[in-house]
């Protein structure tokens, strides 16, 4: 066996490794392998950025758990479905431009877009918002729209009504005084 040199061992690992990473690897990596999150409908009325936005934040708000999330069970296709077509146009343009001063303040406080940051730093933001709607701080109006959305269109879906909340088609008796712990084995009603 023949003693290698250090210069020619590192000469041999880079040859290597060059044959072994692509070029997209490497413009990954140095990228911080971050990818952008891809949508899972067409938007319509949204343009693709408008909809990322409003599809992290709707996950943002009903993350995937031991449950399926916001965007698992199509809660951002109903959110824009909502806007474009029941909402009435001054609703609509409301909504995208609390949407575009939702990013503005993202940009303003942590440098970056909302869907560029990662889910501790997305959970954070959220949670100053929700905050802030709390106190009444500020008048986020697309955060507290897309808030009700998301919850109403993630428990009006099957797996939300019938797995999360509980569901009975047809009650067949009425209990009135009954503690919601024996009702419904805790569970809030879908109907």
């Amino acid at each position: 066996m023949e003693n290698i040199k250090r210069r020619e061992a590192l000469k041999r690992a880079a040859w290597f490794m060059g044959g072994v990473v692509s070029a997209p690897t490497v413009a990954g990596i140095l990228n911080g392998c971050t990818p952008k999150p891809e949508l899972a409908w067409t938007p319509t009325f949204f343009t693709e950025d408008q909809a990322l936005l409003v599809s992290e934040v709707a996950e943002g708000i009903i993350p995937e758990t031991d449950t399926p999330g916001a965007k698992k069970l199509g809660v951002p296709a109903f959110i824009e479905e909502m806007v474009s077509v029941v909402f009435p146009s001054e609703t609509r343009e409301k909504f995208i431009s609390a949407l575009k001063v939702f990013e503005n303040d993202c940009k303003d406080q942590l440098g970056a877009s909302f869907i560029s940051l990662d889910s501790d730093q997305k959970k954070v933001f959220l949670n100053q918002k929700n905050d802030e709607l709390k106190g009444r701080k500020s008048e986020n109006a697309f955060f507290r729209m897309v808030k009700e959305l998301t919850v109403v269109g993630y428990f009006t879906t099957e797996y939300g009504a019938t797995q999360v909340l509980q569901y009975q088609a047809i009650p067949v008796e009425y209990h009135g005084c009954q503690p919601i712990e024996e009702a419904g084995n805790g569970k809030t009603w879908a109907t």
